[in-house]
C-alpha cells in the first residue's frame, strides 16, 4: 500500500479527479519508490546502520502529505497540462513541487520514525532527526 491515495490528493486539490483522469493508483506506489529512494540516500546511510532499510518500518502516515504532493507535482499535473504559458496546471507543478520539498524538510527535521525492532511501536530512540546545516566526513 502506497503512503498516499487518490482520497488524499483530494483533500489537498479537491477537483483533481474532475479534470478528465479517473485515478492516480499507480503514481501513487512510483512516488512512493520515488521518497523510498530520497529517504534512503538522505537519512539511511546516516543512521549507520548496516544493511538496506526496510520501508516497511517507516511510518506510513508521516509521508502522506509528502507523497501526495510528490503525486501531484511529478505525475498527475504533468498528464494534465498543455505546455504552454499561463497554464494553470503548469503553475499547480511549480507550486507542489515547492510544497514537496518543504514537507519533505519538515519531516526529515521532526525526525523519521522508523520501528527498527519491528515490534509495531515507535519508540522515541526510534524517531530520528536529520541535522540541519552539519558537515558529515
Amino acid at each position: 500500500m502506497a503512503f498516499s491515495n487518490d482520497y488524499d490528493l483530494q483533500e489537498i486539490a479537491p477537483d483533481i479527479l474532475d479534470l478528465g483522469i479517473d485515478n492516480f493508483i499507480e503514481d501513487h506506489a512510483t512516488a512512493e519508490a520515488d521518497l523510498i529512494r530520497e529517504i534512503r540516500n538522505r537519512w539511511w546511510h546516516r543512521r549507520g546502520i548496516a544493511g538496506e532499510m526496510d520501508s516497511t518500518k517507516l511510518t506510513s502516515t508521516q509521508w502522506t502529505k509528502a507523497n501526495s504532493y510528490l503525486v501531484l507535482w511529478k505525475y498527475a499535473l504533468p498528464k494534465l497540462t498543455n505546455w504552454i504559458d499561463n497554464d494553470r496546471f503548469l503553475e499547480m507543478i511549480d507550486f507542489y513541487r515547492n510544497l514537496y520539498g518543504q514537507e519533505l524538510e519538515a519531516v526529515f527535521a521532526d525526525g523519521i520514525e522508523y520501528d527498527a525492532d519491528g515490534d509495531g511501536q515507535v519508540k522515541d530512540d526510534e524517531k530520528t532527526p536529520l541535522p540541519l546545516n552539519r558537515l558529515d566526513r
